[in-house]
């Protein structure tokens, strides 16, 4: 029997609940400032290459 992959939070990490959708993770648990932030962020590192 195949199963899913849990769904990890880009921004805090964690798991999710298999009923809960990284869409509703974000809108309720992150500002639009947090979620303005990670794009930004991984704009740069695809734009300039990541420096980590």
């Amino acid at each position: 029997m195949a199963t899913k992959t849990p769904v990890e939070c880009p921004l805090c990490r964690r798991v999710l609940r298999p009923a809960r959708s990284l869409e509703a993770h974000l809108v309720d648990d992150h500002s639009k400032r947090e979620l303005a932030k990670f794009v930004v962020c991984e704009n740069e590192a695809l734009t300039h290459g990541d420096v980590s």
